[in-house]
C-alpha cells in the first residue's frame, strides 16, 4: 500500500509541474525535479563576476509575471486587488524584528522597498538601486547607485541611507536584516552616489544576501525621527496605506516611483484564519486571490475554469520536522535517527495534504530547486524494528516529548507523527502556537521546543540559502544546530569561485549534514495562487518570494 500512495504522489508531482510549465507559457516538455530550476525570467544577465562592472539600469527588472498584461487599448483594469496571503499572519513590517521572518511579510518588503540589486536566476543579478558594481577579490565590492530615486516621504535617496541601513541591521543581531549585512565589515559612503563595502572576509554568495527582500535600504531621516515606523518609507512602488497587526495591509500604488509603474492602485493582502472563510470570500468575489485555499477545496475551484484561474507551483521550502539540538534527549543521535526511522512520510502526506503532497525520496535536507541539490544521498528508510534499536540506545526513558507545530496542515501532520511514534514507544504531546509565536518559540538559543513540525525555509534556490539553515547563530537555524566541520565548510563554500569546485562542495555538505541531521523533509506541497478570472501579473517562484508589484486584473 505504501509504495502506491508513493507512485501516486509521483504521478500527482509530474502532473503540477507540468501545469506550472504550461501556465507559464513554456514550450518545454521538461518536468522540473528536485535541484532543477524553472525561472523563466526574461531579464538579460548582468555581469556579477570579480572585476566585472554591470549593466545600467533605466527600469526595474521585468516581475516575469504569471500571465502578461493584454496590450489592447481598451483593456479595463481593476483599481484595486484583494488578496488572502498564505497561512503565516503579516505581524510586522520591519526588517529589524526577527517575527518578520516569513513568505507574505517578504512580498510586503518587495512592494514598498527596493534592494541594490535584484535576481530571478540563482548567480545572476540585476541593476535595482545599483547601477553597477565592481569587486576584483570578491571582498571589496563597490557600487555605483542611482541618482533619481526618491523615499516615500520624498528625500532624496542617496548614499548615506545605504550606510544607514547596515549600521542598523549589523546591530539587530537574529533578524532577516542581520543575515543580509552581517559580513560586512565597514562601508563607506565615497560620495552621493557610490558606496564601498569591506566584507570581513571573501564572500561569492554575498550578492545572494543583496538580492534578498530583507536587504531593503531604508530612509535614514525616517528611522533616526520615528523609530517605531520610519521602517515603512521605502522606494518602491507601493507605500503602506494602513496596517492592522496580524490582520491585513493596505499599500497603495507610489505615483512618483522611479521605474516601471503598477497597474493596479491598491493592494490587499489579508490573513484570513478559517479555511470555509477563504473559500466563501473566493466566491462570493470578495477577494481575488487566495494563496491559503484549503486543499480539500482546491479541485472545485480547479474544475470551474468558467470563473477562476489556477496557478500552481510546487514550493521550494521542505516541509519537515527538526529537533531541538540543545534538549538532552532530542540532541542525541540515537534518539533523532529512532524518530526518522520511525516515520511514514506517505501517510502523513495523504492526511495532511492530501493529493497535493508529494513524500521525500531522497536523504538529502535542501530545496526543491536550489542548485547543487544532492540526490544521490539515500533515505533513512521506514523501518519500524531498526527505531526501535535506536531508540534502546537513546538516552530516552519514556518521558513525554513536547512536539510544536503551527499552521492547521502541520497540525495534522504532527499528530500523525504522534501515532507513528507511539509504535515505537516514545510518548508526545502535541502544542499548538500560531507562526508569529512559533518563530519565537523556536528562536536560535532561546529554543523552548524538543520536537517542531514547521516549514523549513529555503528562501532562495540559491546554494547560499543553505547557511540561514544550519550556521550557527542564523535566524532560520531553528534547531540550534552547530556541527563545526559543517560550518567550516560553509565559511569554505563563500570563498569557492568555480562551479565545479562549488557543486563538489555543496554536495558534500548535505552529505555530512544527512550523517547527523537536524532536521528532515517529509514532502514537498503542491501549492498554487487561486484566482479570479482576469487576475495576473504575479511572479511565483518555487521559494515563496513572491513578487505581487505588478498584479492586475481585468474587468469587463
Amino acid at each position: 500500500m505504501k509504495k502506491s500512495k508513493k507512485a501516486i504522489a509521483l504521478i500527482l508531482s509530474l502532473a503540477v509541474c507540468l501545469t506550472l510549465l504550461a501556465s507559464c507559457g513554456s514550450n518545454s516538455g521538461n518536468v522540473p525535479s528536485p535541484g532543477a530550476s524553472s525561472n523563466t525570467s526574461s531579464a538579460p544577465p548582468a555581469s556579477s563576476s570579480p572585476g566585472a562592472a554591470s549593466s545600467s539600469a533605466a527600469s526595474p527588472p521585468p516581475a516575469a509575471p504569471t500571465a502578461a498584461p493584454p496590450t489592447a487599448a481598451d483593456t479595463k483594469y481593476a483599481d484595486s486587488v484583494d488578496i488572502i496571503v498564505d497561512n503565516t499572519r503579516i505581524a510586522t513590517i520591519n526588517i529589524y524584528n526577527v517575527a518578520s521572518n516569513n513568505s507574505p511579510t517578504n512580498w510586503v518588503f518587495k512592494m514598498i522597498y527596493d534592494r541594490l540589486i535584484d535576481s530571478y536566476v540563482p548567480g545572476v543579478y540585476e541593476p535595482m538601486l545599483a547601477t553597477s558594481w565592481e569587486t576584483n577579490d570578491w571582498q571589496t565590492i563597490t557600487m555605483k547607485l542611482r541618482d533619481d530615486v526618491y523615499f516615500h516621504n520624498g528625500d532624496h535617496f542617496t548614499a548615506d541611507d545605504v550606510v544607514s541601513t547596515v549600521m542598523l541591521s549589523r546591530e539587530a543581531v537574529g533578524t532577516p536584516a542581520f543575515d543580509r549585512w552581517g559580513d560586512v565589515d565597514t562601508v563607506t559612503a565615497i560620495d552621493q552616489y557610490a558606496v564601498r563595502f569591506v566584507l570581513k572576509k571573501v564572500n561569492v554568495d554575498w550578492f545572494y544576501n543583496l538580492a534578498q527582500p530583507p536587504a531593503a535600504i531604508l530612509n535614514e531621516r525616517a528611522i533616526r525621527e520615528d523609530p517605531e515606523n520610519g521602517t515603512l518609507v521605502g522606494t518602491g512602488t507601493h507605500t503602506v496605506k494602513e496596517f492592522a497587526t496580524n490582520d491585513y495591509v493596505v499599500l497603495e500604488r507610489n505615483d512618483n516611483y522611479w521605474g516601471a509603474p503598477p497597474i493596479t492602485r491598491t493592494v490587499i493582502l489579508r490573513f484570513v484564519p478559517e479555511s470555509s472563510a477563504r473559500l466563501m470570500m473566493l466566491q462570493n468575489g470578495q477577494v481575488d486571490v487566495c494563496f491559503s485555499l484549503d486543499v480539500a477545496d482546491r479541485p472545485f475551484i480547479e474544475a470551474d475554469e468558467e470563473n477562476f484561474v489556477v496557478y500552481p507551483f510546487v514550493q521550494n521550502n521542505c516541509n519537515g520536522v527538526g529537533f531541538n539540538m540543545d534538549d538532552p534527549i532530542c540532541g542525541d543521535w540515537n534518539f533523532r535517527m529512532a524518530v526518522i526511522s520511525a516515520i511514514d512520510r506517505a501517510e502523513i502526506a495523504l492526511a495532511a495534504w492530501g493529493e497535493y503532497g508529494m513524500p521525500e525520496t531522497t536523504g538529502t535536507l535542501y530545496g526543491f530547486e536550489n542548485e547543487f541539490r544532492n540526490d544521490s544521498i539515500p533515505i533513512v528508510p521506514y523501518d519500524l524494528n531498526k527505531a526501535k534499536e535506536y531508540l534502546a540506545a537513546s538516552p530516552y526513558n519514556g518521558e513525554t516529548i513536547e512536539m510544536v507545530c503551527g499552521i492547521i496542515t502541520n497540525i495534522i501532520a504532527a499528530e500523525i507523527i504522534q501515532q507513528q511514534l507511539s509504535k515505537i514507544g516514545v510518548k508526545t504531546n502535541v502544542t499548538q502556537l500560531d507562526p508569529p509565536a512559533m518563530g519565537a518559540y523556536l528562536r536560535y538559543g532561546d529554543n523552548k521546543s524538543q520536537i517542531f513540525v514547521y516549514v523549513i525555509p529555503f528562501q532562495s534556490t540559491s546554494a547560499a540559502a543553505y547557511r540561514n539553515l544550519v550556521y550557527p547563530g542564523a535566524s532560520l537555524n531553528r534547531s540550534s544546530y552547530n556541527n563545526p566541520v559543517l560550518t567550516e565548510m560553509l565559511d569554505r563554500a563563500s570563498t569557492i569561485t568555480d562551479t565545479n569546485e562549488r557543486r563538489a562542495h555543496y554536495m558534500k555538505m548535505q552529505e555530512v549534514f544527512a550523517e547527523d541531521p537536524s532536521m528532515f523533509n517529509l514532502l514537498w506541497l503542491g501549492m498554487a495562487a487561486v484566482c479570479v478570472k482576469g487576475v495576473g501579473g504575479m511572479h511565483l517562484p518555487s521559494d515563496l518570494l513572491h513578487d505581487l508589484r505588478y498584479v492586475y486584473k481585468i474587468i469587463d
